[in-house]
């Protein structure tokens, strides 16, 4: 029972802090709250993740929820990768441009007298 509270309690909290602090479109807070539901739901009624395990041929659900968790890492992951790379992308070109455009910079300081 304990983790249970535990569980909800930090589910209800990280959504309140996505909420708070994320810019985010309103598919992707959706998306997140679904997220959350489920967690707070198979928190809240064990019995039916362990259901659908044997449903879909998995022994326990909780192995069911790790393997789909791994999933959703993987996919997480891989997203932050490809968005990591464009930003490198997109970096690469701008640096460039301003390498070729005409020296612009202030005139160098003159030495310090001694």
């Amino acid at each position: 029972m304990a983790i249970q509270i535990l569980l909800i309690g930090g589910s209800l909290a990280l959504l309140f802090h996505f909420f708070v602090r994320a810019r985010r479109r309103p598919v992707q807070k959706l998306a997140m709250t679904v997220v959350f539901a489920a967690i707070i739901f198979l928190v809240s009624f064990p019995d039916v993740s362990t259901w659908c395990a044997h449903a879909v041929g998995v022994g326990r659900g909780v192995d069911l929820v790790f393997y789909l968790s791994s999933l959703v890492l993987l996919f997480l992951c891989f997203n932050l990768y490809l968005g990591q790379k464009a930003l490198e992308d997109r970096l690469t070109i701008v640096v460039r441009e301003l390498a070729l455009q005409p020296h612009r910079a202030a005139p160098p300081a003159s030495p310090p007298e001694l």
